[in-house]
């Protein structure tokens, strides 16, 4: 029994000091990035921007930084970047942490710093295109299966659990909620994602007050 309590106790301190090394080279990792102008894109996958520190969960083609959001966005500094973009991202989180991430954002940004949210599903418009039974992208009636794949994410076993959608919105629901986090909606309309045929995305241009 005292060996097995000695072999916890010593896995216990081990685990503790990897997380806490981990962390404090994360921490220099984010510093090494920040400049004067700071832009953050979170959730990139392959797509790298230049001008961004690209940052998502697993290693990517485009990730400069691998970072689990929101959990690590403690990391970084506050009142520092001059724009924070995800695209076809923000509908990958839980409601419970969007609050925690818009706050983290709102921590982050500089004063009227820009917060850019794109191709955000629009509940609304899928199920006005569903009631209408318009045509979707190859011409055939905008079916069940558009609905799942649009407010679901059409999850493989190849891209399960990340390309999940969480939860889903409206103009309304995402306006409110940005302002409930103390930024001005600047720019919010719906847009056709690329290759689509209909607007059933929505655009964000939001602001810190």
């Amino acid at each position: 029994m005292a060996k097995l309590k000695k072999f916890f106790k010593q896995t216990s301190r081990r685990w503790t000091w990897v997380l806490y090394r981990r962390k404090n080279i994360l921490k220099k990792r984010i510093d090494d990035f920040l400049k004067e102008d700071v832009k953050f894109h979170i959730g990139c996958g392959d797509k790298k921007l230049q001008g961004y520190v690209n940052i998502d969960v697993v290693p990517t083609e485009g990730s400069d930084l691998i970072m689990d959001i929101p959990k690590e966005l403690y990391l970084i500094s506050s009142n520092i970047a001059s724009e924070i973009r995800l695209e076809s991202v923000f509908e990958h989180f839980y409601r419970y942490d969007q609050h925690m991430i818009l706050q983290h954002f709102h921590r982050i940004l500089k004063k009227e710093g820009t917060l850019i949210i794109k191709w955000l599903p629009d509940f609304d418009a899928i199920i006005e295109a569903y009631h209408k039974k318009e045509a979707d992208i190859i011409g055939k009636e905008f079916d069940l299966f558009n609905v799942y794949r649009l407010t679901h994410g059409d999850p493989t076993a190849k891209n399960s659990p990340y390309q999940l959608h969480k939860d889903i919105f409206t103009k309304n629901s995402i306006r409110y909620l940005l302002e409930e986090h103390k930024f001005y909606v600047k720019k919010l309309e719906n847009e056709a994602f690329s290759g689509e045929k209909l607007a059933t995305s929505i655009n964000i241009t939001a602001i810190k007050k």
